[in-house]
């Protein structure tokens, strides 16, 4: 994707994770998805006119703006560009998903043609239905595949030259049993 938006200075992309863990409840609201979308949209041209107004009119940050500010000045930034893809990832995460999926929902309507949504999610149902009513292409991805891919990483963290090659055998094959047993096909890098 990167590449392709190098070569193409009409297209952007931008990544946004719900991380659901404990401590990132910033990172599960769509607010938070917006302010991030702007940043990474406006970052390579500068701080765009509407979001220093915006700003101004926060009294310079000293309150914050609402979501329907942020979402006009993210749907100012996107004029900019003929095609837009924005990856979503761990939607199931997020604490509202209501909003979230009423964003995308306004996003692929005010946006279509140049808006592409790659959003990723365990398969919850409230999640299917609102996305099955947009008439989205679906991939679902096999647990037993996403497994093999965890297990082919727990593999090459193990056997690497990261200090584990103090550990047995067996204790390395325990730390993978457990965390297989655990892991559910999900893994998160950090």
């Amino acid at each position: 994707m990167a590449r392709h938006c190098e070569a193409n200075p009409s297209s952007a992309f931008a990544y946004f994770f719900f991380d659901g863990r404990d401590g990132q409840r910033g990172l599960q609201l769509v607010d938070s998805l917006i302010r991030s979308l702007i940043a990474q949209f406006a970052a390579p041209y500068g701080i765009p006119t509407t979001l220093a107004r915006l700003y101004q009119s926060c009294h310079d940050g000293k309150s914050q703006p609402s979501v329907q500010s942020l979402q006009s000045v993210l749907l100012t930034i996107l004029e900019s560009f003929d095609d837009i893809y924005i990856i979503l990832d761990a939607l199931d995460e997020c604490a509202r998903r209501n909003d979230v999926l009423r964003w995308i929902k306004e996003m692929t309507s005010l946006r279509k043609g140049k808006l592409h949504l790659l959003a990723t999610s365990r398969p919850e149902e409230d999640i299917a239905k609102h996305l099955r009513l947009l008439d989205p292409d679906h991939v679902y991805i096999n647990q037993d595949m996403t497994t093999r891919d965890v297990k082919r990483y727990i593999d090459c963290i193990l056997d690497g030259e990261d200090g584990f090659d103090r550990w047995n055998d067996e204790i390395k094959a325990n730390i993978k049993s457990k965390l297989l047993e655990s892991v559910g096909g999900m893994f998160v890098l950090l």
